[in-house]
């Protein structure tokens, strides 16, 4: 296999090797061969996978590598002029671990790792460079803050307040199903985000937020005018303080954007057990129903939030022949008196509980939870089960179009003026119909573009990096902003 590669990069000049074939594989292999003198060599575990995505295209191969083979794996790094790693976290830190042994900068979308920081001196000595951190969020965020940044700094001001928000979601045409969500990357990983703690920075203090209560801390965020969304803190905000150098913060978050009424509703399936890293034990086949209704999460709970007449009207809005009455008012009241202990319904009438329940119910079905055919696996984890399922409901179909929302919300003060002055910085990008996603493209197109520049020695840093300095921002961003890829500015 290897000799095979070897002979079809023979007169190639740049030999790029891509590790991973998933949903952005494509974007990043078709901006690479916009040069004639780039071969990718596209190296997965699903090699029917690789083969796929450069069906029809030139100057590329497809291989199978399982990067657990290390000796196999550092074959292939040494073969190559540069490596991209688009992969499972996992996979990273050995992969970078490989590249600074032998010689090879790396690119990764991935957020950096303290491993991976650890490489630093090798990378310097052997004149390489791991980038970290460049796709869309993380990536084309931080292009857009160190620009305002540089600019602001340059004139003497100072930035008191930064917000960050991005997300991907259906084009508003095909936002179609309960949740107002479809997947443009991994099912596993978007689910499992909503089990994060978050920490960010509010005027002047610490904040911190448990993974419990995450999607009911939710603020409205104007995307512009015909875009609102809800966005909630992402993960730990307070490091980039340091990392984007704005001292003078006292406000710094970096958040995710849903549709208005996503994340009070996953919040709910949250809280019945389904995003949990638990592994489900069962001795027989059992379906999605019949799991629920015996699982000892719902047992505790004693308070019955709504009527038993409300509770009588959902069930007989199910419709299924395979269980009874009693059954479906059974497991309904267990789901709310779980979902309706929350917090965040504690002030609510029971006319309100009682129209939540409507939406809750509704999903519910939607999801097939009442079908007796819908099987849970076995000897998985419950987030695992959760995010399968929905991922037979929830892909986009054929000609289905998806939207990329980020904004960038600036306070800003300068000397001697006693204004306030807010900055937005804002990108909305739809994908294209029976073609590539806005998600894969905005997080495939900055990789493969700072992989160019790597290659030509525009950027010339060494050592282990995200793209929050000039020497690589700036003429990233240049590049990017010819492929249409960047932020507008506005003052207000």
């Amino acid at each position: 296999m290897l000799s095979l590669y070897r002979n079809q990069l023979i007169g190639q000049q740049k030999r790029i090797l891509l590790i991973g074939s998933g949903l952005m594989a494509e974007a990043v292999i078709d901006q690479l061969l916009k040069r004639n003198d780039n071969f990718v060599v596209v190296a997965s575990a699903h090699v029917e996978d690789a083969r796929k995505v450069i069906q029809n295209k030139e100057r590329c191969s497809a291989h199978h590598l399982d990067v657990t083979e290390t000796e196999e794996l550092r074959k292939f790094v040494k073969n190559s002029d540069i490596v991209i790693a688009y992969i499972p976290p996992q996979f990273i830190v050995p992969i970078a671990k490989i590249c600074a042994e032998v010689g090879k900068s790396m690119i990764t979308s991935q957020y950096t790792f303290p491993e991976i920081r650890a490489l630093e001196e090798e990378c310097k000595k052997k004149g390489i460079i791991i980038l970290n951190e460049i796709g869309l969020d993380p990536g084309i965020d931080h292009l857009a803050t160190v620009k305002v940044r540089d600019e602001v700094y340059a004139k003497g001001g100072k930035i008191i307040e930064y917000e960050s928000w991005c997300g991907g979601v259906p084009s508003p045409e095909f936002c179609d199903n309960p949740f107002g969500y479809k997947f443009s990357w991994s099912p596993f990983a978007a689910i499992r985000n909503i089990n994060n703690d978050a920490k960010y920075l509010e005027n002047g203090v610490q904040k911190y937020i448990p993974a419990s209560e995450l999607l009911y801390s939710t603020e409205i965020i104007h995307v512009n005018p015909s875009l609102q969304m809800e966005g909630y803190p992402n993960r730990d905000s307070l490091p980039y303080q340091e990392l984007y150098g704005l001292k003078d913060c006292q406000k710094l978050v970096r958040g995710t954007l849903r549709y208005q009424g996503h994340c009070v509703l996953m919040a709910a399936m949250k809280s019945l057990g389904f995003a949990s890293e638990e592994i489900i034990k069962v001795d027989r086949e059992m379906s999605w129903f019949e799991y629920l209704l015996s699982n000892i999460r719902f047992e505790s709970c004693s308070t019955n939030y709504l009527a038993n007449h409300h509770i009588t009207q959902l069930a007989n809005t199910i419709d299924q022949k395979v269980f009874t009455l009693a059954q479906l008012e059974t497991l309904l009241t267990k789901v709310f008196n779980r979902v309706f202990s929350q917090y965040y319904y504690k002030d609510k009438s029971e006319e309100q509980l009682y129209k939540d329940a409507e939406q809750i119910t509704y999903t519910l079905k939607w999801m097939g939870i009442f079908d007796p055919k819908n099987l849970i696996l076995n000897n998985v984890t419950h987030v695992h089960n959760f995010a399968a399922h929905l991922q037979t409901l929830m892909n986009y179909r054929q000609g289905e179009t998806d939207l990329v929302a980020m904004q960038h919300i600036f306070k800003i003060v300068y000397p001697n003026d006693p204004r306030v002055y807010v900055k937005k910085s804002t990108m909305v990008k739809i994908g294209h119909r029976n073609g590539k996603s806005a998600m894969a493209i905005t997080v495939g197109v900055p990789t493969a573009v700072a992989t160019q520049l790597i290659l030509d020695g525009v950027i010339k840093v060494t050592g282990v990096h995200m793209p929050n300095i000039s020497e690589i921002n700036t003429p990233l961003y240049e590049e990017l902003k010819k492929e249409g890829i960047y932020c507008e500015e506005e003052d207000y």
